[in-house]
């Protein structure tokens, strides 16, 4: 009855989207069960976000004359005050921007940066404690580029002030909104940590404890923060009051951040990376933003393979993906690190030709055991959970933003009186000293984000990106697998069960997987060679994938958003 009911108020919105008053255009609401795969409809904007308050905010930017990258930035503010456990100020990000009177896709990165005082070795120099220091203490945290931007982007791309793009998030944070289940039951699970960090007066516990679902959220110091950057800029964040909080606060929890570090921070804009699978061309985020190249990677490797005819979801489906993941995981591990100071063979890993070298070690008939990287010997090294939102506007320009600030919850550490959680992205830097990507001044850790917007004949047709860390680009490519594939709608493509697996040392780890695959493939994958971790039916530990789907021969946007996290369309 409730998938009849998805269906029925779809079509309701279907047929007023394409009556003469498309303006009029009403969002159906979602049905109860989140998990039943439900499009968001529209005809002239769309945004995805992983909290409603969020999405409202970015719509009401689009119907207020905003662009699509001032919705996003509203967005992504309010995503701070309504979804604080996975990002905000005290954390990073990138944008993948369409610009369509240009026809131009660019990319700006404000991923955090390691301090001066970063070495390679501080971390492993703890020994035993080193997942301590690197998750929850002020070591944890990384320059912050959140804010900085954002502001770059409003104002090269966007028509907003940062005021403007942040009074919905400011409103939130002081009126506060009842918290979800999600947000209740990652406030648990983080309790420990926020207790010790925040302490029990902070907002982030409700009198000491944690919040239970529909208890009021409210952030009045964040409100604050908010109103302080909008009438000063982002210097008070970078170089003044707030700055110098920040620094308190990582020193006082034995972190290395200087003000300096702070003051130096800039976000740099660059040129994104072009894959092609069956006939659509991706543009995603070149390194240090590794998800997306990972994805043209894996979706190099399948396209010879007839995923159609094997089935969604069989064994050999699974285990070929399953494979294809570990090799280039051996890749991820070899060769990714700041390409501001390593050099990384981009175009040999995501070339055709490197991905006929892959297939060929794969075997249908059994596990390959080793999973050596690329060997393209040109990595030199000079000496010296996360949230998405997708964006388009009435004329067409598109933003697909990843942001984070790592773990839920961050570091736990609150600069005093600015309601904003610390990242600790820090912990994205490799464990091993002599990586491309261990710890040294200035340098980006290496992100697992892959924002990316699809074009199929020229035009937008699918804009996408998830939270999840190691599991973003297998969550994404299956998505993607889903829709050209499977012939899936948007949402059913997201709501899809998942699998994952990776390598350590070059050796296969476990394939986790949502349960709701049925027995029969796991064993027979278990046959394979393949040991199986199972995980929760929806579980988070695969992300909470934003998308959105434009058919311009049928003038519709559609809208999908995960059911693993709070994820909701709006749309007009």
């Amino acid at each position: 009855m409730k998938q009849a009911a998805a269906i029925f108020f779809s079509t309701i919105a279907l047929l007023t989207a394409l009556s003469c008053r498309p303006q009029k255009v009403r969002m159906p609401e979602p049905p109860q069960d989140r998990h039943v795969p439900f499009n968001y409809v529209a005809t002239k904007g769309m945004v995805v976000a992983a909290h409603p308050l969020a999405a409202e905010a970015g719509l009401d930017m689009l119907k207020g004359g905003g662009n699509a990258v001032d919705a996003a930035i509203a967005t992504a503010f309010a995503l701070n005050a309504a979804e604080p456990f996975a990002s905000g100020l005290g954390g990073s990000g990138f944008m993948v921007i369409y610009l369509a009177k240009a026809k131009k896709v660019t990319v700006v990165n404000f991923r955090e940066k390691a301090p001066a005082a970063a070495r390679p070795t501080m971390f492993t120099e703890k020994g035993e404690k080193q997942a301590e220091w690197r998750q929850e203490r002020g070591t944890a945290v990384g320059v912050p580029g959140m804010l900085a931007g954002w502001n770059y982007a409003l104002k090269k791309y966007g028509t907003k002030s940062l005021a403007e793009a942040s009074a919905r998030a400011v409103e939130i944070a002081e009126k506060g909104f009842p918290v979800s289940a999600t947000f209740s039951q990652i406030n648990k699970d983080e309790y420990e940590k926020l207790l010790k960090n925040a302490g029990e007066d902070t907002c982030y516990l409700n009198s000491g404890i944690p919040y239970e679902p529909g208890e009021v959220f409210k952030n009045p110091d964040l409100a604050a923060t908010l109103r302080l950057i909008g009438a000063k800029g982002i210097d008070e964040f970078y170089k003044g009051e707030i700055a110098k909080k920040i620094v308190a606060a990582v020193r006082a929890k034995d972190g290395i951040m200087t003000l300096e570090d702070l003051a130096a921070y800039r976000p740099v804009e660059v040129e994104p990376i072009k894959g092609t699978y069956k006939g659509h061309t991706i543009y995603t985020l070149p390194p240090p933003g590794t998800g997306g190249f990972h994805i043209i990677q894996l979706l190099n490797v399948a396209e010879n393979w007839p995923l159609k005819d094997w089935g969604h979801n069989t064994p050999a489906t699974i285990h070929h993906l399953s494979e294809t993941m570990r090799f280039i995981f051996a890749d991820k591990d070899h060769y990714d690190g700041d390409p501001d100071y390593v050099s990384i063979p981009v175009a040999e890993l995501i070339s055709k030709d490197y991905a006929k070298e892959i297939r060929s070690k794969i075997s249908a008939e059994k596990t390959a055991g080793t999973y050596p990287y690329g060997r393209f010997d040109k990595v030199q090294d000079e000496k010296e959970n996360t949230t998405h939102i997708g964006v388009i506007d009435k004329d067409g320009n598109i933003v697909a933003l990843t942001q984070s600030i790592n773990d839920f919850f961050g570091t736990g550490i609150v600069p005093e009186g600015t309601g904003f959680l610390l990242n600790d992205h820090m912990a994205d830097f490799s464990t091993d000293p002599n990586s491309p990507n261990a710890p040294r001044p200035n340098r980006r850790p290496v992100s697992n984000m892959g924002p990316l917007i699809m074009f199929k004949d020229g035009k937008p047709f699918l804009v996408l990106g998830s939270p999840g860390g190691t599991r973003i680009f297998s969550s994404l490519s299956q998505i993607i697998f889903n829709i050209i594939d499977f012939g899936m709608s948007l949402d059913e493509a997201i709501e899809a069960p998942r699998f994952f697996s990776y390598t350590t040392e070059g050796k296969a780890r476990p394939i986790s997987i949502e349960p709701r695959i049925p027995e029969a493939v796991l064993k027979a994958l278990e046959k394979l060679g393949h040991k199986i971790t199972p995980k929760e039916p929806y579980d988070k530990y695969f992300g909470g994938a934003q998308g959105i789907m434009i058919l311009p021969d049928k003038k519709l946007i559609y809208g999908g958003a995960d059911s693993r996290r709070d994820g909701v369309g709006a749309g007009y």
